[in-house]
């Protein structure tokens, strides 16, 4: 089974891709988060747990879930990591996740998808993302077929060093700068709700067709990135920057 997490769909395409080639079905751990039930899931193909890199780690909220979920039948589990540069101490995390929940750790493999964070980052342009994405398909075969043989991913090594900066970084991370005090509508906004939709921590609420954020937010860049008339900027960060949403996969493209 092919477990993902997504904020604007690199992850989700990959896991697509993945489920279409092993032949296997997916879940959105969205839908589990969103409505605060704990997962019971089964699969008897290996486990595959999809989701973007903050911070060098896995995503607090998918970590928390994968640890909440009641997961029968295979012990092996996979994590593939969709990120714009490199992976950092996300294998120290994933192997500790394995270890808690008494699953066979088969390893973690990063695959490179185009650049969603504009908050902080450059954007990659249309153009460019597109071809990001059709570059990845190779990388995402092999790890499918590493999956299917039920071989273990290379081993990409973590340094200490990385561990131990990311230990020191992550939680003041996670509670001085994930804020979602600096988003706001602007004119644009056509009170579609799309933004509300599409949080999975239900941080958004439309007050009088208006978009107000709360305290809880991930910065999973969902409904910046979403909107469909991008009426929505983070400060002045992200004026004029290009919008990412990865299209789902399609078997052939």
């Amino acid at each position: 089974m092919v477990v993902y997490f997504t904020g604007t769909g690199n992850s989700r395409y990959c896991a697509e891709m993945i489920a279409e080639l092993i032949g296997d079905e997916t879940v959105d751990a969205v839908k589990y988060i969103k409505s605060g039930t704990q997962a019971e899931l089964k699969s008897e193909k290996p486990w595959v747990f999809v989701c973007p890199i903050y911070v060098s780690a896995p995503p607090l909220i998918f970590k928390d879930f994968i640890a909440s979920a009641k997961l029968e039948g295979s012990k092996e589990a996979y994590f593939v990591m969709t990120c714009a540069s490199g992976m950092g101490a996300a294998p120290y995390y994933c192997k500790k996740l394995c270890e808690d929940k008494e699953l066979e750790y088969m390893g973690t493999a990063q695959v490179e998808m185009p650049q969603n964070y504009l908050i902080l980052f450059k954007m990659n342009d249309p153009e460019s993302s597109h071809e990001i994405v059709a570059a990845a398909q190779p990388k995402i075969e092999a790890l499918a077929g590493k999956i299917a043989s039920h071989e273990e991913f290379d081993d990409p090594g973590t340094k200490g060093w990385e561990i131990l900066s990311t230990k020191m970084v992550l939680a003041p991370y996670y509670k001085w700068f994930m804020k979602a005090k600096a988003f706001y509508a602007t004119g644009e906004c056509v009170s579609c709700g799309k933004c509300a939709a599409s949080c999975p921590l239900n941080n958004i609420k439309l007050v009088e067709g208006r978009p107000v954020w709360g305290d809880d937010c991930t910065h999973c860049m969902a409904c910046i990135n979403l909107c469909p008339k991008q009426a929505i900027e983070y400060g002045e960060k992200t004026v004029g920057k290009f919008r990412h949403k990865c299209p789902r996969y399609k078997a052939g493209t």
